[in-house]
């Protein structure tokens, strides 16, 4: 079992502007299919993404509101990232990928405001606490298969030290309590080298403007309609 996770969002329990941070997890079913899509997606809005990549200008002072060179480097694209996708590109987005079943959602939804001072103070003590009890929950409700797991993770919020702890905290919690006999194996990877996170980081986007503001109902129902979207993991 391989799984691809991405973030929207930040952990902060004093920006009530910031209410939720999510986290996708994408189990992939056919990974070469799922590869094959996204070069086919990028492909067919090329010209459209890079435009929504240029920078956003204030009609009045022209300055930058918007920065934007997330997506390519140089006219070169580079990745999809979903906060420079607009609602047309998101939609998009969602009915390209729903129209095939190679791949599962499972979504980790925080609500910053229930969070205590102290639970904050280490944030990447959180994202691993949570990505715990989140897959615990998974197994358990047989979710997701008894077998070994790879997790592919974005690394741009992982300090160097941390990085080999989460493998052996999975392996030593999961194991230890009976939840799974299959192993876990963490790897961490810029997402401009992996296809497949650079997709969980767009579904963690879409979410994450569906919690905050009630944005893509539509999609979010879709993606569950089409026996996508699988679960939803509240915390706390």
């Amino acid at each position: 079992m391989i799984v691809y996770i991405d973030e929207s969002g930040s952990i902060n329990n004093h920006m009530p502007e910031n209410k939720y941070f999510i986290i996708a997890m994408i189990r992939v079913i056919d990974k070469d299919a799922l590869k094959r899509a996204y070069k086919r997606f990028v492909s067919a809005n090329y010209d459209r993404l890079l435009e929504l990549d240029r920078d956003k200008l204030s009609a009045n002072t022209k300055k930058v509101i918007k920065p934007g060179g997330k997506m390519f480097r140089n006219g070169k694209f580079r990745e999809l990232k979903g906060s420079q996708f607009d609602k047309e590109m998101k939609a998009k987005f969602v009915e390209y990928f729903s129209r095939r079943q190679s791949f599962e959602i499972y979504y980790i939804e925080i609500a910053n405001k229930k969070l205590s001072d102290e639970f904050c103070e280490n944030i990447s003590r959180i994202f691993n606490y949570v990505l715990r009890l989140s897959l615990e929950y998974l197994l358990n409700k047989k979710y997701l298969p008894i077998e070994d797991c790879s997790l592919q993770i974005d690394e741009r919020n992982e300090r160097m030290e941390t990085k080999h702890f989460l493998e052996h905290y999975l392996n030593t919690e999961l194991y230890m309590n009976k939840t799974t006999t299959g192993k876990f194996f963490v790897t961490y990877f810029d997402s401009v080298n992996n296809a497949l996170i650079q997709i969980a980081d767009v579904f963690a986007n879409i979410y994450y403007s569906y919690v905050q503001i009630g944005a893509y109902e539509e999609e979010i129902n879709k993606l569950k309609e089409q026996g996508i979207l699988k679960c939803v993991f509240k915390f706390p």
